[in-house]
């Protein structure tokens, strides 16, 4: 069966309808990205659904730089004031706490995570609770986070980035929220075919509505490029909460992005959402209609 695709931006809809067959290549610089910013400290590294918008994060480190911002539904990007003197060093991922309103998990490339609760009204971010994700090795560098609400209790599922030389760990562990304790840990190798070179393997994961998880695959030369971006659909996890991975030589990318460095996915209503971390040319933004 043929999944349906319109492109749009925020100066409207495209007219094209695509008919989604994989592997289908999407060259990004044919399909009217919108920039969100156009300096290094706005480019994006995470997004969330908030307030007819969203809750992005950038992976700054310096001093004064931001951290998390909110874009608004026409795009405008507005920096949030980080609530303590220590500010996140690196935040690569946000996602909604599920069963919670206005809650979102910030996560460092490290593994620490932030919980946080933003106000709808003033904005004002409290942090709720810290903690470190298990299962990480020294070498580590982690780019992907996803929560997916099972029958059985929250699971987070994250992996470390990779490279041309390392595969890249993805891992899944249950959460108790109430006794802030993960329990019953599961990992897979992930080595994917494209980008070929420069390669990160997980730059962020998402959860669409079937239960599919995917992966934006990007190849990162440096601060000035050129990017690419492949996404792939790895796996399935079931209502129980369990993952299965797609065999590796099955994997072949649902789409592909030349110049744009994707590490901002985000499956929302019958909607795919996509935002950029570009470095030195900021963040661009597309959204593509599944339904």
């Amino acid at each position: 069966m043929h999944t349906y695709l319109r492109i749009l931006s925020n100066s409207g809809i495209m007219n094209k309808l695509i008919i989604l067959i994989t592997p289908l290549v999407l060259l990004g610089q044919g399909y009217n990205w919108s920039q969100i910013h156009d300096t290094r400290e706005y480019s994006i590294s995470g997004v969330a659904p908030f307030n007819d918008g969203y809750i992005v994060v950038h992976d700054n480190k310096k001093k004064n730089q931001a951290r998390v911002s909110f874009v608004d539904e026409k795009l405008k990007i507005s920096r949030l004031v980080w609530p303590e003197p220590l500010l996140p060093f690196d935040l690569e991922a946000v996602e909604e706490l599920p069963n919670y309103e206005n809650r979102f998990i910030l996560m460092e490339s490290t593994g620490k995570c932030y919980e946080v609760y933003i106000d709808p009204i003033d904005y004002r971010i409290d942090v709720l609770n810290t903690f470190t994700l298990p299962g990480l090795r020294w070498n580590m560098n982690l780019e992907g986070l996803t929560i997916y609400d099972s029958s059985q209790g929250l699971v987070f599922i994250y992996g470390d980035r990779g490279s041309d030389t390392r595969k890249s760990k993805l891992i899944t562990v249950f959460f108790n929220h109430k006794k802030m304790r993960f329990y019953d840990m599961n990992s897979y190798t992930l080595d994917l075919k494209e980008p070929m070179k420069n390669k990160r393997n997980i730059a962020d994961l998402s959860i669409n509505q079937n239960g599919d998880i995917w992966t934006s695959a990007t190849s990162d030369p440096g601060n000035n490029g050129p990017f690419s971006t492949a996404l792939y659909d790895i796996g399935k996890i079931n209502p129980a909460g369990k993952f299965e991975l797609i065999h590796p030589d099955l994997q072949k990318p649902v789409m592909i992005f030349k110049h744009q460095k994707v590490e901002a996915m985000l499956f929302h209503d019958s909607d795919l959402i996509l935002m950029t971390d570009n470095e030195n040319f900021g963040s661009t933004f597309l959204l593509i209609k599944t339904k």
